[in-house]
């Protein structure tokens, strides 16, 4: 799934549950969706999109720390700058 602003994670993650229930209620799957991503995030996961959008490159861009660093440190960096604003989108 790439990231855009029609389909949130959660509604995602809703319609994901919703196809798997093959009940014939129809409920809404906000709440199990929900569910999902705060257990996630509880155990250290952050979903991210396959391919960043403009904002959020630019976003990164603008925060991270530049410099003389190992390569290592340079990638945790971006990594770690990409995750804090991804977990602000939703």
């Amino acid at each position: 799934m790439a990231y855009n602003d029609s389909m949130s994670v959660k509604s995602y993650i809703a319609k994901a549950i919703k196809k798997a229930d093959k009940s014939y209620f129809f409920e809404n799957y906000s709440k199990q969706a929900n569910s999902v991503i705060k257990g996630l995030k509880k155990e250290g996961y952050t979903i991210l999109p396959s391919e960043p959008d403009e904002e959020l490159l630019k976003l990164v861009a603008d925060t991270i720390h530049t410099g003389r660093m190992r390569p290592e440190q340079h990638i945790a960096n971006v990594y770690k700058t990409l995750v804090s604003h991804m977990e602000k989108r939703y």
